[in-house]
């Protein structure tokens, strides 16, 4: 009888030992992205999938090689995620919130009107973003234009270094890295104020260089999904 107790003793133990050992086993995959049901954004956010939204005036956005949503959104540490479909994650970024799209075309794109641009005023720069996002996904860029203070710019970041990048408000503030091949096809090599005939940026220069270089914001070309993706705020 006592060796009974003595063999299931040690099963006993055997099969603890075993449960917490994979308990500690560090895990490869990924979790799943936590929604914050308390979160809520100025506009309400509908999570029904729709299509793509043609979005670019008035607006910024970072444009990031990889259809890993989860990972973007970790990458940029937002927070305070809740689901939303185009139409209303496109309207809650002109209201300062990142809108984090579902894949297109092999892209993950990050929208937000309010987020801090090249003029330097806030932090944490385009440039250093792209930077960060560059050297995880290899390639990464950033592009923002407004009309009313005639601001645009573009700029592009390949593993984790800043290739190109201009940026316009009222004058040259950027001019950084050769100019790409794409830029001199679209004509975009600019002059000064101090010109007879002055060749200055605008709001459709930075839509068509973000065309060339990542996905046409206009979404006019190509077949398109409907998706849904997140919108959120940094930590």
């Amino acid at each position: 009888m006592k060796t009974q107790y003595i063999v299931a003793g040690v099963i006993l133990v055997a099969l603890l030992l075993s449960y917490f050992l994979r308990r500690a086993e560090p895990s490869h995959e990924q979790e799943p992205i936590k929604i914050d049901k308390t979160a809520r954004s100025k506009s309400p956010v509908n999570a029904t999938p729709d299509y793509p939204v043609p979005f670019g005036y008035k607006c910024q956005w970072l444009a990031i090689k990889t259809t890993d949503t989860q990972a973007v959104i970790e990458a940029m540490q937002l927070q305070e995620l809740e689901l939303a479909n185009w139409s209303t994650g496109i309207d809650a970024a002109h209201e300062g919130c990142y809108f984090v799209s579902p894949p297109v075309h092999g892209w993950t794109l990050v929208v937000n009107a309010l987020m801090p641009d090249l003029s330097g005023v806030e932090m944490p720069s385009p440039l250093t973003v792209i930077d960060k996002l560059s050297s995880q996904f290899g390639e990464a860029y950033y592009f923002g234009t407004h009309r009313v203070v005639d601001y645009h710019a573009w700029a592009k970041s390949m593993n984790g270094k800043v290739v190109r990048a201009n940026a316009y408000l009222g004058e040259a503030i950027i001019d950084q890295g050769e100019i790409s091949q794409e830029e001199r096809y679209l004509h975009m090599i600019f002059t000064g104020l101090d010109v007879e005939e002055p060749h200055l940026p605008s709001e459709e220069d930075v839509l068509l260089i973000a065309k060339e270089w990542t996905v046409d914001p206009q979404m006019e070309e190509g077949e398109y999904e409907a998706g849904t993706g997140f919108v959120g705020r940094l930590k």
